[in-house]
């Protein structure tokens, strides 16, 4: 069962805080004006109930189905830093170039919160039965269940990877640590924002964090590239998908594209990177 007790509730939240931990939601350009005008971090309920628009996911008749569409969504971990590093593998956040980060705090209105070790938009999903039970099974998502062992204030907050995960809840379909909630009106308020953090994206001939700063309520601070060829990616990628159709078969086929950025798609899964592209150019660099 979920965490819908107050002082459990508080509890969690108490565990969050003394780890320096942070709240993430990602979002594309045209959600965030829309978040804006809500004033915060909707469910996909209040949003698709405000008229607002806001970028179709294929997960979501899959929230529907799982009794999902009514709350509102986070992560524990900056997934679009991961793509920033040389070796990895991964793509930016398919979500969203545009990062949330929120104190824990933010929480302290929830009236019911679930904290899963997999994706809701997984399959046979069920978020009673796959939410942690007790505020204090929070500190076993973290690399160090005990923060005292941790060497610094950084390494308090890693998250656990999956195998890790997997041992130490006796299971084997562990992924990544995520948190879903009710809350009154569906929203989690922007009071509790800290900042934001926007991908190096073109958008209109310009950035995407500068366009991100005018309309934002908060500091906006454009990401770091710990290797310069991710940020060339993303920049071309965002560029191109404006004009042209960047699905994976178009682009390697096509003669649009750098070669870098071919040998880099080339390298990527077919249909996590064309729903990557999908949301991009649906969702920000066409609106």
């Amino acid at each position: 069962m979920t965490i819908n007790n107050n002082l459990e509730i508080q509890r969690a939240i108490s565990i969050l805080e003394s780890r320096d931990a942070k709240l993430y939601h990602a979002c594309q350009l045209q959600d965030l004006r829309s978040y804006i005008s809500l004033g915060g971090v909707p469910s996909r309920n209040k949003l698709s109930q405000s008229g607002l628009a806001f970028t179709a996911f294929d997960t979501d008749s899959i929230d529907k189905q799982h009794s999902l569409w009514d709350k509102v969504f986070g992560n524990f971990s900056d997934f679009g830093s991961h793509f920033t590093r040389e070796q990895s593998n991964s793509m930016p956040n398919p979500y969203g170039p545009i990062q949330i980060v929120f104190n824990p705090s933010a929480l302290k209105s929830v009236t019911d919160l679930s904290i899963t070790l997999r994706s809701a938009g997984a399959r046979n999903f069920d978020r009673e039965r796959e939410s942690l039970k007790k505020p204090d099974d929070l500190n076993k998502i973290f690399h160090h269940v005990n923060s005292s062992d941790a060497r610094n204030s950084s390494e308090k907050r890693y998250i656990a990877f999956s195998k890790e995960l997997n041992n130490r809840f006796t299971r084997t379909d562990c992924t990544s640590p995520e948190f879903n909630c009710s809350i009154e009106n569906e929203l989690l308020s922007f009071d509790d924002a800290i900042y934001f953090i926007v991908d190096a994206c073109i958008y209109k001939h310009g950035s995407l964090p500068e366009a991100v700063q005018k309309i934002a309520p908060k500091r906006v601070i454009a990401r770091t590239y710990s290797h310069e060829d991710k940020k060339l990616i993303i920049e071309e990628l965002s560029r191109l998908s404006a004009t042209h159709e960047c699905e994976k078969e178009n682009l390697m086929n096509g003669s649009f594209a750098s070669n870098r950025l071919k040998t880099w798609v080339a390298l990527r899964d077919e249909f996590h990177y064309n729903r990557f592209i999908r949301y991009l150019q649906t969702g920000t660099t066409r609106v």
